[in-house]
């Protein structure tokens, strides 16, 4: 199976830009805590109210926000229906916004140490970094990101441990995006243990 990192897809010029979930520590989100997986309606700012997009990050700690059309285009898959666990979509209000489409924070509980240290080359933020010192040992930056598939499962959609601002989704998650013509997502297709490296500047 093939995988996918999502992006926001910056080449649109005029898509909105929203601010940081309010009155949340938002880099939970990356790693999220049992709490985070319950039942719970957030709220967050647009900064500025260009173009709507199924697909967009809030604030500084990307959190994955999208839209109705991006919910049902997975609808079905296991980690969707599962309650609770995985991956939840969460309600959230957009001050500012108009239009009045439902959007949902998308929180990914699953994640695997599934990063092929001898093929990919990354640096990590120093053991007691002054800088952000939570992050200690984790990749602070990746250049040959190549991932073991046996490490991964059948999961769908997951994080990495040690490089939790790596959304990584399967080749049947981004054709289901791609069927319901999810607006504002990019993807870049991740090297696999025996294939041939691509090399990914981040």
């Amino acid at each position: 199976m093939k995988y996918f990192r999502v992006h926001p897809d910056v080449s649109m010029r005029e898509r909105w830009i929203l601010g940081g979930i309010r009155y949340s520590e938002n880099w939970e989100f990356l790693d999220p805590y049992v709490e985070c997986m319950e039942p719970c309606r957030y709220a967050l700012d647009l900064h500025f109210d260009g173009v709507a997009v199924d697909f967009t990050v809030a604030g500084s700690a990307s959190v994955p926000i999208v839209s109705a059309r991006f919910c049902d285009a997975l609808a079905g898959l296991p980690e969707i229906e599962e309650l609770y666990r995985n991956t939840v979509m969460e309600p959230v209000s957009i001050e500012g916004a108009s239009g009045g489409a439902q959007y949902f924070v998308m929180i990914v509980e699953s994640k695997f140490d599934c990063i092929d240290g001898a093929s990919s080359k990354f640096t990590r933020f120093a053991i007691n970094d002054p800088w952000r010192p939570s992050l200690s040992e984790e990749n602070s930056s990746e250049f040959n990101l190549v991932l073991d598939a046996s490490r991964i499962g059948d999961k769908h959609i997951f994080r990495l441990v040690g490089y939790p601002h790596a959304l990584i989704v399967s080749e049947e998650v981004k054709a289901r995006l791609e069927r319901a013509e999810v607006t504002g997502i990019a993807y870049e297709e991740m090297s696999m243990v025996g294939e041939e490296l691509t090399v990914h500047t981040l």
